[in-house]
């Protein structure tokens, strides 16, 4: 890389300088071909090179038996800590040619070091001049870089910060407000996953030039994360105006053929501490998500109390898994179904339940979402799977139960490359016939990698093992995609059966799809079924099996076991 002085070694065992700037060889007055150069060094790789490694030794010398690398990082360290550059004089042991070794601080963790070979040289301080113009555009791109999305040329997260500090300062002194939006936009895992992601790299840049066209001073756009933009938008007067300005930049972009949801915040009335506000923006862009999408919602405070709860319920659930209490803190129930024309019991479903001794009784639609999102589903799932089996071997051996045991399974699990390794584990373990094994699935389960699943559904289907699609009516699939489903039973959501009584428009939709479904040689299950009026209707139209509080409610194992000797001893 460098010259004949031997210097090039040095640089070469470097592992991460962060630049070199290296100007033209030129002739000295002796004759030899010289080298001036700067390195740019992060504090650490500096400090492992010549602290530990002191090759640099071998190559020069400070005075007549000191080793330069002895006083360097005693050098730089006052540098950085003063911000007055040092000059120093050293030798090379190399070459003879001594050289001037200058210290310069470029910013808190970067600093350059240059080395300018002063025998005979009449123009040192012109080429010293010209090493510290080098530097100082060096620092300057360094400073844009810092504060710039490379990407979209864009205002970066680092430049957000200084200015959130900037305008909380005049907002404070002025009794101003100033309004903060987060705006992540909508679907983009879909888009990369199904055009690529050069596909969401042009969304993300077509976003940054929308909003690059509506920056002024009062209103400034950063890019935030991969698909996340920030917009502060200085001297609002309530958090109405706050959102009709956000409403105003979603119709720009909607415009655009671009969608995103967003969360906002204000200054001073949501808070003044940096990180609270940003937490707060995120969880009002959640709830825009939740409700439906390209929205911009405001935060409030009910937002905080969820999320505090939602915590909780995170952190408990690490500690029951950490502690390995799933057995005492979890308790597995199971609800039967019956044969709606014969009366016959055809199984029961397994359900999870959990009782925490602050908490109290914690529905499964607050833990079970959380518990997905921190992967613990997969764990927890895996226990419930265990257990219900460990019942129905059970049940099988002492009762002759011969009907079917369902058993939920979260998109999680299923997406877990072990998923159909470790059913059959257990399958093997307690003995189980497949044909008494069926799995719960949701629609939600097709949302992600659609044919990865189908592929994992197809092998569970193969070993004959049965599989009920849940909450039908609910999410995406359609009558017409059952078809390419390896389902063999398909559960309606209670929502259709709650007024299935008034023979109105439930009834109808119900009817329509037992009568499709049915010719598919599926079975329907009702869900939610609660009086005798509701359980008619079902019996009319040829729904096969009912689930719910009218036949049953959740029961804990010795209940089940009492439904079975029951029926032994009539």
């Amino acid at each position: 890389m460098f010259s004949t002085d031997g210097f090039r070694l040095v640089l070469e065992k470097l592992s991460s300088p962060i630049l070199v700037l290296e100007p033209l060889p030129q002739k000295a007055k002796s004759g030899a071909t010289r080298n001036d150069f700067s390195v740019v060094f992060m504090n650490e790789s500096f400090r492992r090179f010549f602290g530990e490694d002191n090759c640099f030794d071998k190559l020069s010398s400070y005075k007549e038996n000191e080793p330069l690398s002895s006083r360097l990082i005693e050098l730089v360290e006052t540098v950085m800590e003063t911000g007055i550059p040092i000059e120093k004089t050293f030798r090379s042991k190399i070459c003879g040619h001594w050289f001037k070794l200058i210290i310069d601080k470029i910013e808190d963790a970067l600093f350059s070091v240059t080395f300018i070979n002063v025998d005979d040289d009449k123009k040192f301080e012109e080429r010293l001049a010209e090493q510290n113009r080098k530097l100082k555009d060096l620092s300057e791109k360094l400073e844009f870089n810092a504060f710039h999305d490379m990407m979209t040329g864009l205002l970066g997260r680092k430049k957000f910060e200084s200015d959130f500090l900037e305008w909380a300062s005049k907002a404070s002194s002025l009794g101003q407000k100033f309004g903060i939006m987060l705006a992540d936009l909508d679907d983009m895992k879909i888009i990369n996953d199904s055009r690529g992601h050069s596909a969401g790299d042009e969304l993300i840049v077509k976003a940054a030039e929308i909003l690059k066209k509506i920056e002024t001073e009062d209103m400034r756009a950063y890019r935030f994360g991969s698909d996340e933009f920030i917009i502060m938008m200085n001297k609002i007067e309530s958090h109405g105006t706050a959102l009709n300005m956000g409403n105003l930049i979603l119709e720009l972009f909607n415009e655009r053929g671009v969608e995103f949801s967003a969360g906002i915040a204000v200054y001073p009335d949501d808070g003044t501490d940096f990180e609270k506000l940003l937490r707060y923006t995120d969880m009002a862009m959640l709830d825009s998500k939740k409700h439906g999408k390209n929205r911009v919602g405001i935060f409030q405070n009910v937002m905080q109390d969820r999320f505090m709860k939602k915590l909780s319920i995170q952190n408990k659930l690490n500690d029951a898994y950490g502690k390995n209490a799933f057995q005492s803190d979890f308790r597995q129930y199971y609800q039967p179904q019956y044969d709606i024309a014969t009366g016959k019991l055809r199984g029961f479903e397994a359900l999870l339940r959990w009782h925490d001794e602050s908490l109290g009784w914690i529905s499964p639609e607050q833990f079970i979402p959380i518990a997905e999102e921190t992967r613990l589903m997969v764990p927890l799932g895996e226990w419930v799977m265990e257990m219900a089996l460990k019942s129905l071997r059970e049940w099988i051996d002492d009762y002759g139960f011969d009907g079917i045991m369902s058993v939920n399974v979260s998109p999680v699990q299923l997406k877990k490359p072990t998923f159909i390794f470790d059913l059959s584990n257990f399958i093997e373990q307690y003995q189980i016939p497949t044909k008494n094994l069926e799995i719960e699935i949701t629609e939600g389960v097709f949302i992600d990698n659609k044919e990865e699943i189908l592929g994992t559904l197809s092998q569970v289907r193969a070993m004959g093992i049965g599989i009920s699609l849940d909450d039908f009516g609910t999410g995406y699939s359609s009558l017409s995609y059952l078809q390419k489903l390896p389902i063999t039973a398909l559960k309606i959501d209670k929502s259709f059966i709650s007024n299935i009584g008034n023979l109105g428009f439930e009834a109808d939709i119900t009817d329509t799809i037992v009568s499709l479904v049915s010719k598919m040689g599926l079975d329907t299950i009702a869900e939610g079924v609660e009086n005798e009026e509701q359980l008619s209707v079902l019996r009319k139209i040829k729904c096969r099996v009912v689930q719910g509080f009218l036949k049953g409610k959740p029961m804990t194992k010795e209940d089940c076991e009492n439904i079975f000797r029951d029926t032994q001893g009539r």
